[in-house]
């Protein structure tokens, strides 16, 4: 099904029509091939995969664009033991599903009038019943053993329970309106997504499903209960907490807490002043395993906690690279897990009893939304890669046969050319190996020359590489070269790799990212020197601005969701003054200059660069400001400018945005490069 877009009436836009009308006169045949910005609506995506207590169902949400591009539907689907791919429920915003324990029910979530409510149905199929009727927000649910109750995270006043809610209240009884007002008391104010964040908490409830009665298990006013796990026997809730009274002042401390449901005493766990947090519990409810951060480029290890009250155990020492959440091994004699490596998101496993970290499959892919089966013969897990949308895909652990299970993106990818994602590695200034990677332009002759695309990651955490990234397709699609690399602050590289951007934004991260693509210019004598672009989101943003600032050797920019000035950017944005003194080694009135110098928007006179403004008006990790003040800038300064606002989106625009903004966002993008590409 194909939606169309509303018209923009962005000025460059009307260069678009041009560009593509030309485009595809010119090349109608290989334009058929490539990627466009409307096969996005296309796009299916997996999460959730849930294995049932046989081992014979598997239940995942299937997600998709709806109708119109302005949202997304969500709905569960069922594969059977012989592979069958079937709908399991009807509804279009129904996620989150979970099996009880002996396998008869499932219960999912669904938005009923705004709200997300619990529903349960039977395994075998039949009508889903509505078992919550909640006024509070849910953030998440677990079923108890016992299969008769619920247990329940739910945002309430942090000094109140459930059934004193505000969003309770009536307010027809209000005889006038209320002032429309936020009072400010902490560091941590806002949210990207969220806005102001209102004085809720995210506490523990058990809900029985009979007599509907809702008792609350944790309170408080200063911290939220967070990612709870019930023991098999239900007697223990285990979750992690900041409870030092400062988590909303920029303390980034949490413990693991172990509640007992019958006394409701709860006893703290760990006693760490830096983060655990992510708790996974043996199935034999003997140990437990949860993830440990020193600090923002530390190392994060999962830390083993056996039921003898020894000191925590850490697992992955030596690996030198970031674990993620774990599950366990039925037998409990290991853990599953992920971590970003060299490009790609790769699958491992560790032994409980030495440590000792085994890669399990060596694939080019990002592996995703890990399911074991109780049996401990299969793991479920969604893959992507390049070239290739995410699947569900199925691992026999006794042969390490790997099957895809679902097919929903096979069709778009069969009548599709792809650039595949060709890795790149050269040695930077510091005589470290750093890992980049090319796309070529599709229908590639040696022959002919390109221009190239030079696409800023952001972060400077996290990794690109071997994921599906559909806008570097659609890039390739139109006859551009994509680059990018993994400059030092990303993440699958080590801790020294990660580490060394630190207080070092615009250094260290600017010298690899220009190292790189003066490396593949002289080693691909096919790349146009004379037509270079450059565009980066986030972290990627900023760097697109200071770039510009120290050169005019691309012909155009398009930054997004960028940084032009950290000293408005510090005191804007989510992040606390203490976060900020992290990355710049102090605050603005003792470290003034590592702020100004490395801003932007202190050399914005001396850019050049034709540049397209791409920014969010609910941005709270980049705030508007920072788009406004690169704007006034350029414009102060005679550079050709031009700003695209998209209303009502966050940070979050470029990757969960509402579909036709998505669409539109990458349609600006090309339209820009177009009209420059001369």
């Amino acid at each position: 099904m194909i939606k169309k877009l509303k018209s923009v009436s962005l000025p460059s836009l009307l260069l678009l029509s041009t560009a593509l009308g030309s485009w595809h006169s010119a090349a109608q045949e290989e334009l058929k091939k490539g990627l466009v910005p409307e096969d996005y609506f296309d796009f299916v995506y997996m999460n959730s995969p849930q294995i049932s207590p046989n081992n014979d169902v598997i239940l995942f949400v299937k997600q998709t664009v709806n109708d119109d591009a302005s949202g997304r539907d969500n709905q569960i689907y069922k594969i059977n033991k012989q592979g069958v791919v079937s709908e399991f429920t009807q509804g279009k915003d129904d996620w989150s599903p979970k099996w009880s324990k002996d396998g008869s029910q499932v219960a999912f979530i669904r938005s009923v009038d705004g709200k997300s409510q619990v529903f349960v149905m039977p395994a075998n199929g039949g009508e889903a019943k509505q078992v919550t009727s909640l006024t509070q927000s849910l953030s998440s649910f677990a079923w108890f053993p016992s299969g008769d109750k619920l247990l329940l995270s739910l945002r309430v006043e942090g000094s109140q329970d459930a059934t004193d809610d505000k969003e309770a209240e009536d307010k027809s009884a209000k005889k006038r309106a209320e002032p429309d007002t936020v009072i400010i008391k902490n560091a941590k104010y806002i949210s990207n997504g969220s806005g102001y964040l209102s004085d809720k908490r995210t506490h523990l409830f058990e809900y029985d499903i009979k007599t509907q009665a809702l008792s609350q298990l944790t309170s408080g006013t200063s911290w939220n209960a967070q990612s709870p796990v019930i023991s098999n026997d239900g007697a223990h809730i285990y979750y992690h907490a900041n409870k030092t009274g400062q988590a909303y002042e920029g303390n980034e401390n949490s413990d693991v807490y172990r509640l007992e449901l019958a006394s409701k005493n709860t006893t703290q766990i760990t006693h760490h002043p830096h983060s655990q947090y992510s708790t996974a519990l043996a199935p034999n409810s003997e140990a437990l395993v949860y993830l440990h951060s020193e600090d923002t480029y530390e190392q994060t290890d999962l830390m083993l906690l056996a039921g003898n009250g020894k000191k925590p155990f850490n697992l992955t020492k030596n690996f030198d690279r970031n674990a993620t959440s774990a599950i366990w091994s039925p037998d409990n004699t290991q853990l599953y897990f992920t971590a970003n490596d060299h490009g790609a998101k790769r699958l491992f496993s560790v032994s409980v009893n030495s440590g000792k970290v085994t890669k399990l499959l060596d694939k080019k892919q990002k592996i995703d939304n890990l399911a074991v089966s109780q049996d401990g013969q299969y793991l479920v897990f969604t893959a992507e890669s390049s070239t290739e949308l995410p699947e569900l895909y199925r691992l026999d652990l006794n042969n390490n046969k790997l099957n895809q299970l679902t097919t929903f993106n096979d069709k778009l990818r069969s009548e599709k050319a792809l650039s595949a994602a060709q890795e790149v590695w050269f040695i930077n200034d510091k005589g470290m190996k750093v890992q980049g990677f090319v796309h070529k332009p599709l229908n590639f002759d040696k022959n002919k020359s390109y221009p190239v695309i030079l696409n800023i990651k952001g972060g400077p955490g996290g990794m690109w590489g071997h994921q599906w990234f559909f806008e570097n397709q659609m890039y390739a699609a139109q006859g551009y070269a994509v680059v990018y690399v993994n400059y030092r602050g990303s993440s699958g590289y080590g801790i020294e790799h990660s580490q060394a951007v630190r207080k070092d934004y615009g250094g260290a991260d600017y010298q690899d990212n220009i190292q790189f693509l003066d490396n593949v210019l002289a080693k691909n004598t096919w790349m146009d020197k004379d037509k270079l672009f450059i565009t980066g989101g986030s972290h990627g943003g900023f760097l697109t601005n200071w770039i510009t600032t120290k050169t005019d050797r691309f012909k155009a920019a398009v930054t997004q969701r960028s940084v032009s000035s950290w000293i408005s950017e510090a005191g804007t944005q989510e992040y606390t003054p203490s976060q900020m003194t992290k990355e710049f080694g102090g605050h603005l009135w003792n470290n003034f200059d590592a702020y100004w110098d490395r801003s932007p928007l202190k050399f914005a006179d001396k850019v050049s660069t034709p540049t397209l403004i791409i920014h969010s008006d609910a941005d709270m990790i980049t705030p508007i400001g920072q788009a406004q003040e690169w704007f006034y800038a350029l414009k102060v300064n005679e550079v050709p400018v031009e700003m695209v606002v998209f209303k009502g989106e966050t940070h979050s625009l470029s990757r969960s945005g509402k579909p036709t903004n998505l669409v539109a966002r990458i349609e600006h993008i090309l339209a820009w490069f177009e009209g420059y590409n001369k």
